[in-house]
Formats: structure tokens, C-alpha cells, sequence
């Protein structure tokens, strides 16, 4: 395998046409091509469907008048990619052979011709109207680089990046039509471009580029624009407007950076059959308005684990009606567990449920993350992290009054697969002491509720947040101020696994694609 080298990438945010205006689209399209060619790019990008349009209607929208051929637009792309030298992956509507269209990247080579083809997994509304969902994840060695690519809403399901990482890219291109809404077109913006893609980036330690349209398309669908660039760190470092035409142009170069290593062995339930899994069984489940609505709360570490001081911030929790406590990750000795009969009896006494994260030091370091109800108390292992022992068994799914909960521990929310699998076997909130806060760490808790759709409560030194199912901030903690804070979570809103009508983060995975989650690290 070669390693990437510093390389130059174009992406063409794009004015969004009707249809109706194919050939003036294809005329800017063309345009920006030869402004890529001119910037001396080496890697292009066009956004999703970029040709003949993104809204097209109905499943022949080469049969309209006014529309190329699919074969004569390829040619004049192919024709750019050979002019300019550069490779290109155009957003395209492309005829398939198993009926309908697929929403596909186009890759073209520098010599001109046709290299591949990349179809859209995780079709996004009204898609599936007219596209049929791809089954492959390919990665392309383009010399400088290798590179993976996705469409849009594919880069809201953590298996697909994951799988591009694991099929060795070192580069994704996201081909996107991101749509928006806001009081002026400057303040357009989506959740893909705010948490989604930097966290893409940061779990899988890999660039991120992403070509998006701006403007409007069949008078009631508005594109965000804000195209960009993001460093494997997940720290965008060219951002476009979202009202305008532009080429965003960029330098990219390998950076070294450590990931949490992955352990395949765990995650088997993602290449399971939905009905077998027990999130099938939760969803149908009947539930008890009066039941729905509970307090969670989150309270920031207090350093060392101190038993006494935990049980008593809990009652007072507790009495604010809390049905769910989560502490933030704190240190601890050796043989801390036997402190846990304070806790214990504080949660026989006032009832709900308590959440805490312990980590040791020195040549037995590990941490854990404990749940705590009146009827058990489940110790959770790390299974995932660094310069620790690690767990053998995944975290379970508990039943509470607030909700299935699954608990994270540590690191393990930095990984992917961990809280998917979370999600699969029924959780309804994540419950997360973090012993290390890092800049990523809003967006990565951001991220884990929207894809799994499911609520994230978690706690760090100094800090808290509860996150919805569709990745807002239910509550935070004021920065710098210590104090517990509660949301008020509502458990019917975990089990809507809807994203948009027709797109459903649970039925519209496809486990029998992600094989590669499986390969060995």
C-alpha cells in the first residue's frame, strides 16, 4: 500500500438547476471543470446528482427534452478529465440495469476514461422514487492517494465511512446536496456540515472533502452550499459560504493521527439481520404516554471518585424528580468497588437510576463504567481504549424507568461501533462517563444520538450534555460552572428511527454489505 502524498483537490459548489434547465447546468458545470483545471487540481469534485438535477421526477429524466444523453454528458466530462489531467468524480443520475436510476459518483481517470462508479447506499426521501440503494463501498488508488467517496446521506451512517476506512481510504470525497432551511441564505447550514462529517473524519482518521449546490431547485428545495474541507483531526480548515458559486480549492497532505483501535470481534451484531436483532423487538412496543417523559440528569466529575459525596448529589437529584443520574469519569484506587454499597443503598432509598465511570491507574489500569438501580448493579468494562485493560464482553442494554440504557465507557464512544451496536440491541439513551474531554467531544455526542437516533447523556470534568434523538442540545452545563444539569428526556422519541419520511436508520441499513466492519484490525 503507498502512502497518501500531499495532493491538490478542486470542489465545484455548483448553482442547483431545474431540470427543466439541463443545458444551462450543463454549461456551468463545464465552467467549473475548466476553473479546477486551471487551479491545477489533481482531484475534482461535483456534487450529488449535479447532472441533469437532483429533483428529476421520475425514473427517465434522459427522456425529457432539453436533457443529454447520459452518455454524451459522460463524454464531455471524460473529455475535462483528459484536457486537465485530473481525476474526476461527478454527482450523476445514472441509468441502471436494475431498473430505475442510481444517485452515483461518476469517477473518470486522467487519461479520459471511465473508472468507476460509486452508487448512493442510504437513500435520502423521496430517492427511493427513482433510485435504487448501492451495495458496494469501493476504494479508487489514485497515485496520490486513496480514495473512497459517498453521497450525501450515506455520511450519516457510520458504517459506510467505516467501511470506506476499512477498504483502505485514506481520502473521502462526499458528493452531497445538502438541504437547509434559515431566515437569510448566508445562515444556511445542515447537521452534515456542522457534526456529521468532522466526526466522519476524527473516527477514522481520514480527510473529508465535501462538494455541495447552493441556491434552489424546483421552487421548494434549498441547498446549504458550505462545502469543505476537513483535516483528519475533524477540524475543517476550508469552509464555502452557503449563498454563492465557488471553487474551493485545497491543499491536502498525510497527517499522523492515533485512533482507537478496533476490535471486530464485537461487533458482529451490525452485520446481523434487522429482525433478528433486539431492536426489532423494541420498536413495535406499546408505551404508556403517562410513562414517557423523564428527568436526566448530568453532573460533571468531581475528580476522584469519592462515594459519600456522589450518593449525596444524587438524592438531591433524585428530589429535583431525576430519574436518571450520569457522573462524569473520575480516578479511583484500587478496590474502589467496595465504596459501591454507599451508592447502593442511596438508590434503594430514592430510587431511579445512577451512572458512573471509575478509571485505575498504573500497571492494572482500566476503567468501567457502572450502572446502579434498585434492582442490580452492572459493572461495564472498557472494550475499547488505550494504555488500558480492556473488557471482553459488550455493554449490556438495562431496562429503567427512563429508557433502555446502554452504557458507554471512556473511549468507547470515540468508536462507531460501539454505540451502534448499543442502538441494535433496543437502547434508547446512551449513558457516557468521559475520563478525558477532547475538542471533538460535542460533535461526537451530537453525532452518536442523530445516527443511532437515540438520546446521549454524558459527563466529563467540568462539563455535561444531554443530546436529542436528532442531535440537538437538550441541556448543557454553563461552561466553567460546575453544576449538574437535567433534560427532560421523552423515550418515544428514541424509538422514531425516522430521519426523513422513508429514510429509517434501522430498516434502511444494509448488514449484508458491511462485511468489511468484520476484517480484522
Amino acid at each position: 500500500m503507498t502512502a497518501m502524498e500531499p495532493f491538490r483537490i478542486a470542489l465545484c459548489q455548483v448553482k442547483a438547476h431545474d431540470i427543466d434547465d439541463a443545458e444551462a447546468n450543463l454549461r456551468n458545470l463545464l465552467r467549473a471543470l475548466d476553473e479546477a483545471g486551471a487551479a491545477g487540481a489533481q482531484l475534482v469534485g461535483l456534487p450529488e446528482c449535479s447532472y441533469p438535477a437532483y429533483y428529476v421526477r421520475d425514473a427517465e429524466p434522459y427522456a425529457r427534452s432539453g436533457v443529454r444523453a447520459f452518455d454524451e454528458v459522460c463524454a464531455l466530462f471524460a473529455a475535462k478529465a483528459k484536457q486537465y489531467g485530473y481525476w474526476l468524480a461527478a454527482g450523476m443520475a445514472v441509468p441502471s440495469d436494475r431498473g430505475k436510476l442510481t444517485n452515483s459518483a461518476v469517477v473518470f481517470a486522467p487519461d479520459g476514461s471511465r473508472h468507476g462508479q460509486f452508487d448512493k447506499s442510504f437513500l435520502w426521501h423521496f430517492d427511493s422514487n427513482w433510485f435504487v440503494p448501492g451495495n458496494d463501498f469501493p476504494v479508487w488508488d489514485m497515485g496520490f492517494a486513496k480514495v473512497g467517496i459517498l453521497i450525501c446521506a450515506d455520511g450519516r451512517m457510520p458504517e459506510i465511512a467505516r467501511s470506506l476506512k476499512v477498504n483502505g481510504a485514506e481520502v473521502i470525497l462526499d458528493l452531497t446536496a445538502w438541504v437547509s432551511a434559515a431566515r437569510q441564505t448566508w445562515e444556511l447550514s445542515n447537521p452534515q456540515c456542522e457534526y456529521f462529517m468532522p466526526v466522519r473524519a476524527f473516527e477514522n482518521g481520514v480527510w473529508v472533502a465535501a462538494a455541495d449546490k447552493w441556491g434552489f431547485e424546483a421552487g421548494s428545495i434549498v441547498y446549504a452550499g458550505r462545502s469543505l474541507v476537513i483535516n483528519p483531526r475533524g477540524e475543517p480548515v476550508a469552509i464555502a459560504p452557503s449563498d454563492a458559486e465557488m471553487l474551493l480549492v485545497r491543499d491536502l497532505t498525510p497527517m499522523d493521527v492515533q485512533l482507537v483501535p478496533r476490535r471486530p470481534a464485537l461487533y458482529r451484531g451490525l452485520t446481523t439481520e434487522t429482525a433478528e436483532l433486539p431492536i426489532a423487538a423494541v420498536l413495535p412496543e406499546a408505551l404508556s404516554p403517562a410513562e414517557l417523559v423523564r428527568g436526566v440528569s448530568v453532573v460533571p466529575s468531581l475528580g476522584e471518585f469519592n462515594a459519600k459525596a456522589t450518593a449525596a448529589k444524587f438524592r438531591e437529584l433524585r428530589a429535583q424528580d431525576a430519574e436518571l443520574v450520569v457522573f462524569g469519569g473520575e480516578n479511583g484506587p484500587e478496590g474502589w468497588q467496595v465504596e459501591l454499597s454507599t451508592l447502593e443503598a442511596a438508590v434503594r432509598e430514592a430510587g431511579g437510576a445512577m451512572v458512573i465511570g471509575v478509571a485505575t491507574s498504573g500497571c492494572s489500569a482500566h476503567q468501567s463504567t457502572v450502572l446502579i438501580t434498585p434492582e442490580a448493579t452492572i459493572e461495564h468494562a472498557a472494550t475499547h481504549g488505550r494504555g488500558i485493560q480492556l473488557g471482553e464482553l459488550a455493554s449490556p442494554v438495562v431496562p429503567t424507568a427512563a429508557g433502555n440504557i446502554g452504557l458507554l465507557c471512556g473511549e468507547e464512544g470515540l468508536v462507531p461501533e460501539v454505540a451502534r451496536g448499543l442502538m441494535l440491541a433496543g437502547a434508547d439513551i446512551l449513558a457516557w462517563p468521559v475520563f478525558t474531554r477532547h475538542p471533538m467531544l460535542e460533535p461526537l455526542i451530537r453525532t452518536r444520538s442523530d445516527e443511532n437516533r437515540v438520546y446521549t447523556a454524558a459527563a466529563w470534568e467540568g462539563g455535561g450534555m444531554v443530546a436529542t434523538p436528532n442531535g440537538g442540545i437538550a441541556t448543557v452545563v454553563p461552561s466553567g460552572s460546575g453544576i449538574a444539569m437535567t433534560a427532560q428526556v421523552n423515550r418515544a422519541l428514541s424509538r422514531a428511527k425516522d430521519m426523513a419520511p422513508g429514510t429509517n436508520v434501522v430498516n434502511d441499513r444494509q448488514p449484508q454489505t458491511y462485511a468489511a466492519l468484520l476484517r480484522p484490525a
